[in-house]
């Protein structure tokens, strides 16, 4: 019994410790030991959080080679396009990762020189916009001392109803951001250097490199809000 109970507690820490990774059509495991190994042959690392189908990785990545650039979203078939344009491209310096921010593992931490999180929906965006101390202490872990996160939020009651509903989302204003998102920000990052709140113009989203963010730009106007958490080394 009791060598079944540790092969079953082995199996279980063994899969909480790695991560699903799309690598061009196939799908590999990574350790987070494996990843901050990468991480290492770069001068810097950018995440962002809910990357949708990718483009923003892929585009970004093409620019910037110094940099390695990882996408986590819980959409693997989503990512899977992009991902195959990094392989052809043989862009080294990509990541694909596979998982929600409640599944995140906890030592997925302090790994990002810059965080960002574009237009986030489902329960990332819940969380977030209504200050969830677990959802937040999860994005705020990601970030490493000195390093950045960028959030840019614009969701609408009016142009979205059900996933508002369903979500519970309040009504999106300066005021909101700043007593809300913000403050739970503060709450859970100790060595913040400060937080820039601005409304942010649709015109901007066609610069993103996100194909829902240039969807946008063509659609009915909406308030856009852009967070930037500096945080001190």
């Amino acid at each position: 019994m009791a060598k079944m109970l540790s092969f079953a507690l082995f199996t279980a820490l063994f899969y909480h410790y790695r991560m699903r990774s799309v690598k061009g059509n196939k799908t590999i495991e990574l350790s987070v030991p494996e990843i901050t190994e990468i991480a290492r042959k770069y001068n810097k690392t950018h995440v962002d959080l809910g990357t949708g189908d990718g483009r923003f990785i892929y585009e970004s990545a093409l620019k910037d080679p110094h940099t390695l650039y990882v996408g986590i979203d819980p959409a693997e078939k989503q990512m899977r396009e992009y991902s195959v344009k990094c392989v052809k491209k043989k862009l080294d310096n990509a990541l694909f990762l596979v998982s929600s921010i409640e599944n995140l593992p906890d030592d997925f931490s302090e790994i990002a020189d810059v965080l960002t999180i574009i237009l986030p929906w489902g329960s990332l965006l819940g969380g977030i916009v209504r200050g969830e101390t677990v959802i937040i202490g999860k994005v705020a872990g990601i970030i490493k001392r000195g390093g950045e996160i960028s959030i840019v939020l614009g969701y609408s009651a009016e142009l979205e109803p059900s996933e508002s509903e369903r979500l519970e989302l309040p009504e999106l204003t300066p005021e909101y951001v700043e007593n809300t998102i913000a403050k739970a920000f503060s709450a859970r990052i100790t060595n913040i250097n400060g937080i820039e709140i601005l409304d942010y113009s649709k015109d901007k989203l066609g610069d993103i490199g996100s194909n829902w963010a240039k969807k946008l730009t063509f659609g009915r106007d909406r308030k856009l809000y852009s967070l930037k958490i500096l945080t001190k080394l």
